[in-house]
C-alpha cells in the first residue's frame, strides 16, 4: 500500500522523485512494520495526498497485533482503503490544461482548457511550494482547486497590487487596503476614489472584525506574518478566496512586473496586461544591454553597497536577490556577502564596513538625505570611498508629503524605469534632466540622483 501511495507522490508533487527516493527506500527497510519508525513518514510532501499514505501504512502496522476475530473486517477496510488510495489519482489536476510559460515570474503558473482558466501560485523561490490553486469557467467544482465567482468587491493588502489593478483600470473594485499610506500609484494618490475605501491595517496588525464586516468576494495579499495569514484564512474559511501574491520575493525585478499578466488573467484583462508587461520587458532589456556595455568586463564595473546601519548591524541583499540583479543590468557590481538566495542577510557592522569600505557608489539611504544623517548615526561610515567621493544616492524623488513612495509600488510594475535611472547613476550620467537629478558637492545634503519613476 505504501509503494501504491508512493506512485501518487511521483505525480502530485514536482519533488516527486526525491520523495520517491526519501520514502520508498526507507519504506521498504521497515518491512517488520516496527512501530517505532512510523515517523520516517513526515518527509512526504504535503501537496500530496500524504494522509492516505499514513492511513494506510498505519493500518497496514496495527493489522500485526489484532485478534484473529478481527481479521475479516480489517481485511475490508484494507480493500477499501487501498482502492481510495487508488482512486485519489483521479481527482489530480485536469490532463488538458495548457500551462503558460512565464518569462521571468517563477512563483505562479496559469493555464487553460477548452472550458476553464487556471492560477497557482506557490511560497518562495527556494522552496515553490503550492499555497493556492484557482480556477474560473463553466465547469462547476475541479479537485484540488477553489473556483472564483466574483470579482467585483476586492481587497488588496499590497500597495503594488493595488496599483497593477488600477493600471487595468479596475480601482473601483477594490473595496479595502492594508492602508491608504503607502500607495503612491499616480492614479490613485491624488483621486476621491481611496475615500470609500476600508482601511483595514492603518496602524499594524489586520483588523479582523472589519475585514469579516466587509466581506470581499475576493483578497489578494501577500504573506508576511503567520499569526495574521491564520485570521484571514479563519475568516475567508467558505466566504471568498484569498490569493497569496508574493510577487517580492521573485528574484528578477521582471518577475515581478511579470504578476500584472497574473493578475490580468485573473481579473479578464489578459491581452491588456500581456501588451504592457512585454513594453516594460523590451525597454528594460534594451536599457540593461546598453548599460552593461559601458563596462564589459566585470573587475571595471563600479562597485555598489546598499542600505545603511541599524543598530550595530546592515541589511545586505543576498546574491540573487532583485536589487542584486538590477544593479548588474544597470552596469555595476553589487557588494554581496552571501551569493546564495534572494532576500537579505543581516550583518555585523564591522563585518560590513570592511567590505563596503572601498565601493565606488552607495544607493538606498533610507530615511537618510544628508551626509550629517549618516555620520550621526554611524560615524565609521565616513570611511567609505562612496561617501567621501560624493557618490551617494537616494531613492526618494517621487516621495509624497504622507510618507508614500513611487520607488516601492510603481516601481515594482516598471523595473524599466527605475533601470534606468541606475544606469544613468552609473554611467556618470546624472545631470541629465531625463530620470534623475543631481546636487552638486557645495549642498548640505547628499549628493545625489534620486530614482525618479514619471
Amino acid at each position: 500500500i505504501a509503494k501504491e501511495e508512493i506512485i501518487h507522490i511521483k505525480k502530485r508533487h514536482p519533488d516527486g522523485e526525491k520523495a520517491k527516493q526519501n520514502v520508498i527506500s526507507k519504506t521498504e527497510q521497515r518491512v517488520q512494520h516496527n512501530k517505532t519508525k512510523m515517523h520516517i513518514f513526515s518527509v512526504v510532501p504535503n501537496q500530496t495526498l500524504w494522509g492516505c499514505v499514513i492511513k494506510c501504512t498505519i493500518f497496514e502496522h496495527f493489522m500485526f497485533p489484532f485478534r484473529s476475530g478481527l481479521v475479516f473486517p480489517t481485511l475490508l477496510m484494507a480493500f477499501a482503503m487501498l482502492f481510495g488510495c487508488r482512486n485519489a489519482t483521479k481527482t489530480d489536476e485536469p490532463s488538458n490544461i495548457v500551462w503558460i510559460k512565464n518569462q521571468h515570474a517563477e512563483l505562479f503558473r496559469i493555464g487553460q482548457t477548452h472550458s476553464d482558466s487556471f492560477l497557482e501560485v506557490y511560497d518562495a523561490p527556494n522552496t515553490k511550494l503550492c499555497i493556492g490553486k484557482f480556477f474560473w469557467g463553466s465547469s462547476a467544482r475541479i479537485e484540488g482547486y477553489q473556483k472564483i465567482t466574483n470579482r467585483e468587491k476586492i481587497v488588496s493588502l499590497s500597495a503594488i497590487h493595488t496599483g497593477m489593478l488600477a493600471e487595468m483600470g479596475l480601482a473601483k473594485s477594490i473595496v479595502g487596503v492594508e492602508s491608504k499610506q503607502y500607495i503612491a500609484h499616480p492614479q490613485i494618490y491624488a483621486s476621491t476614489i481611496t475615500n470609500s475605501w476600508q482601511e483595514l491595517a492603518p496602524n499594524g496588525p489586520i483588523i479582523a472584525e472589519k475585514l469579516a464586516k466587509l466581506n470581499p468576494q475576493l483578497l489578494i495579499g501577500y504573506l508576511f506574518n503567520l499569526q495574521e495569514k491564520n485570521t484571514i484564512e479563519r475568516i475567508a474559511k467558505n466566504h471568498f478566496p484569498v490569493i497569496w501574491a508574493n510577487n517580492h520575493l521573485e528574484p528578477h525585478p521582471l518577475g515581478r512586473a511579470e504578476w500584472i499578466v497574473a493578475l490580468g488573467w485573473l481579473m479578464g484583462k489578459s491581452k491588456m496586461c500581456s501588451e504592457l508587461f512585454q513594453r516594460i520587458e523590451r525597454d528594460y532589456m534594451a536599457i540593461a544591454k546598453q548599460a552593461t556595455s559601458v563596462h564589459p568586463d566585470a573587475n571595471k564595473q563600479p562597485t555598489v553597497m546598499m542600505n545603511m546601519p541599524y543598530n550595530g548591524q546592515w541589511f545586505v541583499p543576498q546574491g540573487q536577490s532583485y536589487i542584486h540583479r538590477l544593479i548588474q543590468d544597470a552596469g555595476g557590481k553589487p557588494v554581496v556577502l552571501q551569493p546564495k538566495g534572494s532576500a537579505s542577510n543581516l550583518v555585523g557592522l564591522e563585518k560590513a564596513l570592511q567590505a563596503m569600505k572601498g565601493a565606488d557608489i552607495w544607493i538606498n539611504t533610507d530615511n537618510c538625505n544628508s551626509k550629517k544623517c549618516l555620520t550621526d548615526q554611524e560615524p565609521r561610515v565616513s570611511q567609505i570611498k562612496a561617501l567621501q567621493k560624493n557618490q551617494v544616492f537616494n531613492f526618494n524623488k517621487k516621495l509624497n508629503p504622507n510618507g508614500s513612495n513611487a520607488y516601492w509600488d510603481v516601481g515594482c510594475i516598471f523595473p524599466n524605469l527605475i533601470l534606468r535611472d541606475l544606469a544613468n547613476i552609473l554611467q556618470n550620467d546624472t545631470q541629465s534632466d531625463r530620470k534623475s537629478t543631481r546636487l552638486n558637492s557645495s549642498h548640505t545634503v547628499i549628493s545625489y540622483a534620486v530614482f525618479c519613476l514619471k
